[in-house]
């Protein structure tokens, strides 16, 4: 009982945590309703300050995830993360994902000669893949890194994991490509720059967590590639 209070206060300590905390916001005086406490938490005053980015902040950003061993990212985005990029990455993975699913496996039963049937399972297991992996894993991560004392903002870590799958988009419309060997390799580069985007963005910042660092680091790599693999079997494979 006395963790679970732990994890709850750690959870709302979230609005004292500079390091999550946007340049902008509501400030005194705005006109803004100011909340108090985790109360604030249930307020859309709370989230907007991560939903005022321009379209070249959104732009940047992306294509800072495309270029993972730069590591700049949460150095980039540490006073003003926002959550529209990675709720616009992870609808649009949801979309793609069964726009391209649909498409090549209608083609395949054609080729075949078989019947073919709208699979609305592709949907609803894509949205609860992407959307509960960027909500759950940056979550467990938060109170991981506060077990350790090294903190990190928990609006910073849906940030980057959100951005850290839009390599994932490009790698779904390529897998339209009907060759079983492609389809593992576009996988396998897509998870790789993926696991690498985020763990040497969070690599800088864990150091503080001694040398618990590496097995930390190591375990963010090795989830990313397991997302990776999921994707592969379940939206880069085609079954008639």
């Amino acid at each position: 009982m006395v963790g679970v209070m732990l994890v709850a206060n750690d959870y709302f300590a979230i609005e004292a945590d500079t390091f999550s905390k946007p340049a902008g916001g509501s400030q005194p005086g705005s006109g803004e309703p100011q909340g108090s406490g985790w109360f604030r938490t249930f307020t859309i005053a709370a989230y907007k300050p991560y939903f005022d980015v321009d379209t070249s902040d959104i732009i940047d950003r992306l294509k800072e995830s495309l270029f993972p061993f730069r590591g700049t990212f949460t150095e980039k985005t540490a006073t003003n993360p926002d959550l529209y990029g990675p709720f616009w990455i992870c609808t649009t993975l949801i979309f793609v994902a069964a726009s391209i699913g649909t498409f090549v496996t209608y083609i395949a039963h054609k080729l075949k000669k078989k019947e073919w049937d709208y699979d609305i399972n592709l949907v609803t297991w894509s949205a609860g893949v992407f959307y509960g992996y960027v909500t759950v894993v940056p979550l467990i991560l938060y109170v991981i890194l506060k077990y350790f004392s090294a903190p990190s903002g928990l609006v910073q870590l849906f940030c980057l994991y959100g951005y850290s799958l839009f390599v994932f988009i490009p790698a779904l419309c390529l897998s339209v490509v009907p060759l079983e060997i492609f389809r593992w390799v576009i996988a396998g580069v897509a998870g790789f720059m993926s696991a690498t985007f985020v763990a040497l963005n969070l690599k800088a910042h864990i150091n503080s967590a001694g040398e618990r660092w590496f097995l930390i680091v190591t375990g963010i790599f090795l989830l990313q590639l397991a997302l990776a693999v999921v994707l592969k079997l379940y939206l880069f494979t085609v079954t008639v």
